[in-house]
């Protein structure tokens, strides 16, 4: 089952509230992206991936595609390079399967060619199929976005599927407020 994600038309905010609360600096951020099936399964979703790629373009250091087609992302590639001199790293879904490859990235991690994989976040674009609940066994942060519903909590925060939990952004709405005492409060709490 999947579900569609109305979050995703301004999700800068959304991604700056989710390193926030896991604790990862912009800057060392290292995100991947696991890419949608096919057109006809987001017929009904207004904002696919490469919307929110172009959103976030500006905003990232590290980026890796999975996909089974990789010819799109190739114009993607070039634009985000000479714009942004970020050379993304597309590998197709199979490669992201297998053992070899991930054992690779290990070796990669190891000789400091990009971040830790507790700086990484993935973002499973896919509708259909199971969670990758292997990428939090290697440490990496997991968001599924179609394969498990976002919520919004009572103060109209967002409830954000997080791998096995829930992470709450907080809405650009609610800036936080100096709590404001009447004059009861005041008398208990004064010398």
């Amino acid at each position: 089952m999947s579900y569609p994600n109305a979050y995703l038309r301004d999700f800068v905010p959304v991604l700056g509230q989710i390193l926030k609360e896991k604790q990862i600096a912009p800057e060392k951020l290292h995100l991947e992206i696991i890419d949608e099936e096919s057109e006809e399964k987001s017929i009904f979703e207004p904002v696919g991936v490469d919307e929110v790629l172009d959103q976030l373009a500006d905003e990232l250091n590290h980026l890796t595609v999975y996909t089974d087609r990789p010819a799109h992302f190739q114009a993607f590639a070039e634009q985000i390079y000479e714009e942004n001199g970020l050379m993304p790293l597309i590998f197709t879904k199979k490669q992201l399967k297998s053992r070899s490859f991930s054992g690779a990235q290990g070796v990669a991690d190891r000789a400091d060619m990009r971040p830790g994989v507790g700086d990484t976040l993935v973002l499973d674009f896919e509708w259909e199929g199971q969670c990758y609940f292997n990428l939090l066994a290697q440490g990496k942060n997991y968001i599924p976005i179609h394969k498990k519903p976002w919520k919004i909590a009572e103060n109209l925060d967002i409830i954000v599927p997080f791998g096995y939990n829930t992470v709450i952004v907080k809405s650009r709405q609610n800036k936080k407020k100096k709590p404001v005492r009447d004059r009861f409060e005041e008398a208990f709490y004064s010398d």
